[in-house]
């Protein structure tokens, strides 16, 4: 069997439990205390709290995140306006391979979530052609609801389970941190390529978004207020009592559906402009 050590740095004090045996499951402060991990960088000294799970699929996911993900993400990502056009349609190809690697991560990442959330009432993973909020909006609320429950205390009976939950969390969120940038790629590639209308040089940026944008994000408004109802009252399970009790009583519904893999074809992505491409300043991994 597969084991994973996790370290932790000593939380405050939680305003609603009145102890530190908690974990921060809170989309602003995530991954602040932690987890960090000895096989795959240097674990601060301020980080004294360890734990052993036991489980072969994290063991993996954390080997391919560290091993694969990364390196594979984290690399300059190429100009068109350096390029030759015979060299766009190849860096289309790029972008669409590295997203297609976040995405299939971020897939596993998110059927662990549901599943240890939910144990037997977990529901069937959507297809791949439906991972998106706007699809499939009962499993997203799953979702984004185990990834900010706010701090979640530590129990016997149940710690192992939450802190598997909290390093899955982890992963998904540092493959989202990762493949952000080749998802704005990738759409810049697919502008500058289209058939019917492409993108003109240079690319990555306007100065001015025009009445056309304008008026498309007016539009977008309503419906982003229609859907986010939708989700709101799409119900999982009324009556299934949640894995552990939770400090956050707020669904979070407001992640940005622009990490998913089907980001381009939605109305909020064509109607938003080519923005200049700026390379994420990502410090080194949590744990080095």
């Amino acid at each position: 069997m597969a084991y994973v050590k996790i370290y932790l740095k000593p939380r405050p004090t939680s305003l609603i439990h009145g102890h530190s045996n908690y974990l921060p499951f809170k989309q602003d402060y995530y991954c602040e205390y932690g987890p960090f991990f000895a096989d795959y960088g240097a674990v601060p000294s301020d980080a004294t709290q360890v734990y052993t799970l036991q489980s072969p699929g994290l063991s993996t996911a954390l080997s391919v995140l560290y091993n694969v993900l990364i390196p594979s993400l984290d690399v300059e990502v190429p100009d068109p306006n350096k390029s030759d056009l015979s060299a766009w349609l190849s860096l289309r190809e790029l972008a669409n391979v590295k997203v297609t690697l976040a995405f299939d991560s971020r897939i596993e990442s998110e059927n662990h979530i549901v599943q240890l959330s939910q144990g037997d009432r977990a529901p069937a993973p959507p297809p791949r052609k439906t991972r998106a909020p706007v699809f499939s909006p009962e499993w997203y609320e799953i979702v984004f609801s185990t990834m900010d429950r706010g701090d979640v205390e530590l129990h016997d009976v149940s710690r192992d389970t939450e802190l598997e939950l909290f390093i899955w969390v982890y992963i998904h969120k540092t493959i989202d941190e990762y493949a952000e940038i080749w998802r704005n790629f990738r759409r810049e590639m697919r502008k500058l390529t289209d058939p019917v209308a492409p993108a003109r040089l240079p690319s990555g940026h306007v100065d001015s978004p025009g009445l056309l944008i304008y008026l498309g994000r007016k539009a977008l408004t309503a419906v982003a207020a229609f859907s986010s109802s939708f989700i709101a009252d799409a119900s999982v399970n009324d009556t299934a009592p949640p894995l552990l009790p939770s400090s956050s009583t707020e669904s979070s519904t407001t992640y940005s559906t622009s990490s998913f893999d089907t980001d381009d074809l939605t109305p909020d992505r064509q109607f938003e402009p080519l923005r200049r491409r700026k390379r994420m300043i990502l410090s080194e991994p949590s744990n080095q």
